[in-house]
């Protein structure tokens, strides 16, 4: 059930809302030579469990940024002085290349300091099946240090192709 839904590409990095995902799939690594069209794909960021400290008292102000094709195309909410933050906010994004990874960043929120930087993943699109809620469990890391444990950020998220349902819809007018 969608909540509002206003659907771009990715280059005009365009957001909408969706409320349902729980299970888990199996790969969709196959995806065909002819590419279908655009895809959209539907992500609930859940919440992050065990994030680093980067302020002073032991706590951060942990926000999220997601990137697919080096462009962001969702930024969440930051959360005040949380190691385990709760967003339950949802994005859908239409994209034309579900090869291209989805990159997940995860900042300390500093008012008036460049934010710090907390841990990053990414989520290889290829692998997940098409039109199934799948549950995401990324586990953070920093490049420079790839030994620290840096939590983890819980995603839901669904990959349906666009293109194949416009084309039904026209091959029904046509009859």
């Amino acid at each position: 059930m969608l909540d509002s839904c206003k659907l771009k590409s990715t280059s005009s990095l365009s957001f909408t809302y969706n409320k349902r995902l729980n299970t888990i799939g199996t790969s969709n690594a196959d995806l065909p030579l002819v590419d279908p069209g655009m895809y959209q794909l539907d992500i609930t960021l859940r919440r992050g469990q065990n994030l680093a400290a980067r302020d002073r008292g032991g706590t951060s102000d942990p926000y999220v940024k997601f990137k697919i094709g080096g462009k962001e195309v969702f930024r969440s909410k930051i959360i005040h002085k949380n190691l385990n933050p709760v967003w339950e906010e949802k994005a859908c994004i239409l994209i034309d290349q579900p090869r291209e990874p989805l990159y997940v960043k995860v900042f300390d929120y500093d008012f008036g300091l460049q934010d710090d930087f907390m841990g990053s993943a990414f989520l290889d699109l290829t692998l997940l099946e098409l039109k199934r809620p799948t549950d995401v469990t990324l586990t953070l890391k920093d490049p420079h240090y790839p030994d620290h444990d840096l939590g983890s950020i819980l995603l839901s998220v669904i990959l349906t192709p666009k293109e194949g349902e416009q084309r039904d819809v026209v091959s029904l007018h046509k009859i």
